[in-house]
C-alpha cells in the first residue's frame, strides 16, 4: 500500500474494534474513497492489500478469479473485502454503447461478485469475517442520465443484500454503503461530462446537483465515506448485516 497519507476527518486517534492483525483486500485502493479506507484500515492495525490500476484491471473479468486466487496464495485468505473501485457512465438509454453498459457493469457490479466468490470460501473457514461494498446513493435514488451507473450500483446493493442472508449463519457480515456527491477526482471529472450533456438534454427546472439539494450544503469528504466503511467492517458493527447505508448528507431522505 502507498505511504501517502490523506487528510480529513478520519486522521488521527479514531479506533475502531477487531480489526488488528486482519489482513484486508480494498479495491480501488490508489485513490478518492479507496485510498481513505486503505489508510484508515491501516492505521487500525490492518495489513491491506489493493486491488487498482496498473497493476489489476477490475474490467478484466474473464481473468479476475485467477488474479484473485493468486493473490489469495501470495498473501493468505483475507478477512475484510471493500470493493470500492468504481467507474462511472452518463448517457441516456439510447446514448450507451453495448460497450460502455459492458464496462461500467463489470467494474461496478461483476468484479464485486468475483471477488466475494474468492473470498467467501476462506471466511467461512476461519469463522467470520466482514464484506463492505461501495455503491451510490444512485442504488437508492434515480438521477438523470445515469440508467447504467445506477442499475450497476442499485445491483451492488442487491448483491450486497442476498450474500448478508446466505453467510450471516457463517458469521460473515456483508454491507454496503451509498455514497452521496463526494469531493474526489472523479466527482469533478463527472460535473465536466454532465456539463456537455446538459446542451444535448437540458433537465427539467430543478433537476441536477446542486448544493442546496443537500440537506447538509456540502459535499461529503473521502474521509467521512471511510469513516463509514471501516465502521462496518469492524466489530463495531458486529450485529449489523444486508444494510445499505446512505452516507449523502440527506439526499436520499429530502
Amino acid at each position: 500500500m502507498s505511504e501517502d497519507r490523506a487528510t480529513g476527518p478520519a486522521a488521527g486517534g479514531l479506533q475502531f474494534p477487531g480489526l488488528a492483525g486482519w489482513l484486508a483486500f480494498v479495491t480501488g485502493h490508489r485513490g478518492g474513497i479507496g485510498r481513505e479506507i486503505a489508510q484508515l484500515l491501516e492505521r487500525q492495525g490492518c495489513r491491506v492489500v489493493g486491488l487498482d490500476l496498473p497493476d489489476i484491471d477490475l474490467a478484466a473479468v474473464d481473468t479476475l478469479e485467477a488474479r484473485a486466487a493468486d493473490l489469495i496464495a501470495r498473501h493468505g485468505a483475507p478477512r475484510v473485502l471493500v470493493n470500492c473501485a468504481g467507474t462511472t457512465l452518463l448517457g441516456s438509454i439510447p446514448d450507451t454503447s453495448l460497450a460502455d453498459l459492458q464496462k461500467v457493469m463489470a467494474v461496478n457490479f461483476t468484479a464485486p461478485f468475483l471477488l466475494m466468490k474468492a473470498v467467501l470460501p476462506g471466511m467461512v473457514e476461519a469463522g467470520g469475517g466482514a464484506i463492505v461494498n461501495v455503491a451510490s446513493d444512485q442504488a437508492l435514488v434515480g438521477k438523470p442520465l445515469s440508467a447504467a451507473y445506477g442499475a450497476s450500483k442499485g445491483a451492488l446493493a442487491q448483491l450486497t443484500r442476498s450474500a448478508a442472508i446466505d453467510f450471516g449463519r457463517h458469521k460473515v457480515r456483508v454491507n454496503c454503503i451509498a455514497p452521496g456527491s463526494t469531493d474526489t477526482a472523479m466527482l469533478r471529472g463527472v460535473m465536466e461530462m454532465s456539463q456537455q450533456f446538459r446542451s444535448l438534454y437540458p433537465p427539467p427546472p430543478g433537476v441536477g446537483f446542486r448544493l442546496d439539494s443537500v440537506p447538509l450544503a456540502r459535499l461529503a469528504q473521502p474521509s467521512e465515506i471511510a469513516m463509514a466503511a471501516v465502521f462496518l467492517a469492524s466489530e463495531a458493527a458486529s450485529f449489523i448485516t444486508g444494510v445499505v447505508l446512505p452516507v449523502d448528507g440527506g439526499v436520499t431522505t429530502a
